[in-house]
């Protein structure tokens, strides 16, 4: 090779470092066998951090994970779990099963049983919560950590509740991951009991609980940025009129396990209100009467502020077949340049490109119509601080 081929092709560290941070990580777990500087490069904590940062600020780089069901010998539930990439989700490409990967958890998540799964994610981990086992998994490096129950830390004299609610969230001043366990004690009287799990302490303790009067959804909270972000509603009754709702997003910041309310700008609940985060930017939707509109809630220190993303007609009004929403799931996720990504309750999938008000409908047979949970998470290399199991 000649002097002047090689200086072309030499490439500072920093250029490559630059390069395999924006690559998606199953190529970087084939590139550390390439070349011992890269391994070097790719196994470094600070490049774990950046290629984080990339893929999860990437909408494309996001996959969605599916969970579906089938009855096994009674009472219980096999599971299957499928995976594919935002960025191949459009008309031409939804079609190709080859695009749907099969997971792989770990074994004794697989073992049959009559509850189903609850799953938040961060950082490209997956925190699950099967039959009362709770583990912390990396389905690209396929490595998982269990985690202990909080019922005897946590409830302690508290013998009976109704749910559940988990969520994963990492706390970047303290390089720990928690989980976040709400114990729904009595819904309908507000009555809560949160428990926090430090991965690097091993040890569950019980913390404030939610905010007075507020009423949780039966949601999923969300992880964004050290904090669990959960949707609420609060009975109300002002100048002497009858009783009504007000909405607000409870976040739970766990570096110094403070919770903040932050009102949501609507006047009535309408339906499928959900709460989200797609690329690193929490977003609630919701359709309102003939509107489907979606904001996007904005943290500034420890205040939030709402900015309306996209007021939008229902599908329905929009190609003219009625209260097309009737039978719409769940929405995915917010696509660039204005693309809204819904699953439907068939199984399959619709695509709106709001700016061209173009509508595309998929479906690809490795999905089942049972698929019951759905989740966005960014492959990466993300570990924890203390072993694997």
């Amino acid at each position: 090779m000649s002097p002047h081929t090689r200086k072309n092709t030499d490439f500072g560290e920093d250029v490559i470092t630059c390069i395999l941070s924006k690559l998606p990580v199953e190529s970087l777990l084939r590139f550390k066998i390439v070349h011992k500087s890269w391994c070097s490069i790719i196994n470094d904590p600070n490049f774990i951090k950046l290629q984080i940062e990339e893929s999860s600020s990437d909408i494309n780089q996001q996959k969605i994970l599916l969970i579906s069901s089938k009855i096994a010998p009674s009472p219980c539930l096999e599971y299957n779990m499928l995976v594919f990439n935002i960025g191949s989700t459009n008309a031409s490409s939804l079609s190709a099963n080859s695009q749907v990967v099969s997971l792989q958890p770990p074994d004794f998540f697989m073992s049959r049983d009559v509850s189903y799964p609850l799953v938040s994610s961060c950082n490209g981990l997956l925190c699950m919560v099967c039959s009362f086992k709770i583990f912390i998994w990396n389905p690209a490096t396929q490595k998982y950590k269990i985690v202990q129950n909080p019922d005897p830390y946590v409830l302690k004299r508290v013998k009976s509740y109704e749910s559940t609610l988990y969520g994963f969230a990492y706390d970047s001043i303290n390089d720990d991951y928690n989980i976040v366990c709400t114990f729904v004690v009595n819904a309908k009287g507000s009555r809560y009991i949160v428990g926090m799990y430090s991965v690097n302490n091993e040890f569950w303790k019980k913390i404030d609980s939610i905010p007075a009067g507020y009423r949780l959804f039966d949601q999923n909270p969300v992880s964004l940025d050290g904090t669990v972000n959960m949707v609420a509603t609060r009975s109300v009754q002002e100048n002497g009129d009858s009783a009504f709702n007000k909405f607000a997003i409870v976040s739970l910041f766990v570096a110094d396990e403070k919770f903040v309310v932050t009102p949501i700008p609507l006047q009535y609940c309408g339906s499928h209100m959900k709460l989200s985060n797609f690329a690193n930017r929490l977003y609630l939707s919701v359709f309102v009467e003939m509107d489907f509109l979606v904001y996007s809630l904005e943290k500034d220190g420890e205040l939030w502020t709402w900015t309306n993303v996209m007021k939008s007609a229902t599908l329905g009004s929009s190609i003219g077949l009625g209260n097309h929403n009737c039978y719409l799931d769940d929405i995915v996720c917010l696509k660039e340049n204005e693309k809204i990504l819904w699953r439907k309750t068939d199984g399959g999938f619709l695509e709106y490109n709001k700016r061209k008000e173009e509508l595309n409908e998929f479906t690809m047979n490795q999905i089942s119509p049972a698929t019951e949970l759905s989740i966005l998470f960014a492959g990466s290399l993300a570990s924890l601080r203390i072993p694997w199991d």
